[in-house]
């Protein structure tokens, strides 16, 4: 385990050094998410701002904007940042087609998986376009180290962003987190149900691609859980510990609906917001590599 986070480190590491200056010299960048890679869209988006108060960012979704939007809004962009789950290749190639004929000067950051597919056109060499390929078992992972890494070189003079830079080599701390989380990982092994936080996103989206229940919170809890499950399952709530207050309403919304406190199983990362989705998928890679 330590070695394949090892390898998304020396990937991000990698990926930060051809962003940097790119995002340096912008004023206005635009995130587009295909499929479910809004988490780590809004990652990234809320790392920029805070490293760069006073860049202009857009996020929006992939097959919305590729005709909708990116024909009106070319001129006015300096950088498109592409993020894409495996399943949503089509989508890639249409917003491929779109930023080409619009020459927006565009980052395609794509699984692996998409890249061996259509290598006849990824493969190309465009004019203002990058097209970077990270392997599809540390995609997440990499991408979440990578927007820390930008966030540092950044904005080294923001406290917050200077606080985290012990946390970036994290391949070093992999059986610390499995023993800790050993209790959490033999559970989610179990659990099926999942609801996140609006910071652990991230996960959430992995943990899609492994075929648990994900649901997000939202404002209406009780919605979220008729709609989630029956008074008789359990699920586990993973979240960062600066949510505890939202949870704590969750979890009385839930006992007021026939609930029992036992139900729920915690998930909760007491670290800085940005880092948390970073361990909380270190501890879902060790119970997915264990299944």
């Amino acid at each position: 385990m330590a070695s394949i986070v090892k390898s998304s480190e020396d990937a991000s590491d990698k990926i930060s050094q051809r962003l940097v200056n790119l995002i340096k010299n912008s004023n206005n960048i635009l995130a587009i998410y295909c499929g479910t890679t809004y988490g780590l869209v809004q990652h990234i988006m809320s790392i920029l701002k805070i490293s760069k108060p006073e860049l202009a960012l857009m996020a929006i979704d992939g097959d919305y904007t590729y005709n909708v939007v990116l024909p009106y809004i070319a001129e006015t962009i300096d950088l498109a940042l592409i993020y894409s789950d495996a399943m949503h290749e089509r989508t890639l190639l249409r917003l491929l087609h779109s930023v080409l004929i619009n020459n927006i000067r565009t980052v395609f950051i794509v699984p692996s998986i998409v890249y061996e597919k259509y290598r006849v056109q990824w493969g190309r060499e465009f004019e203002n376009i990058d097209i970077i390929e990270i392997d599809n078992s540390i995609y997440r992972l990499t991408l979440l180290l990578t927007a820390l890494r930008i966030g540092i070189h950044i904005g080294n003079s923001i406290a917050r962003i200077n606080r985290m830079k012990s946390e970036i080599e994290v391949s070093s701390i992999v059986e610390d987190i499995i023993n800790r989380y050993r209790d959490t990982i033999k559970l989610l092994k179990l659990c099926r149900n999942i609801i996140v936080s609006k910071t652990m996103l991230p996960l959430g989206e992995y943990l899609e691609e492994y075929n648990y229940n994900v649901y997000m919170i939202s404002t209406s809890f009780k919605t979220l859980l008729n709609k989630a499950i029956s008074l008789s399952d359990n699920f586990m709530l993973i979240y960062s510990s600066v949510e505890d207050h939202i949870i704590n309403e969750l979890i009385m919304e839930a006992l007021r609906m026939g609930f029992k406190r036992e139900q729920f199983i915690d998930m909760r990362i007491n670290t800085d917001p940005f880092t948390a989705p970073i361990y909380g998928i270190l501890v879902s890679m060790v119970a997915m590599l264990k299944n």
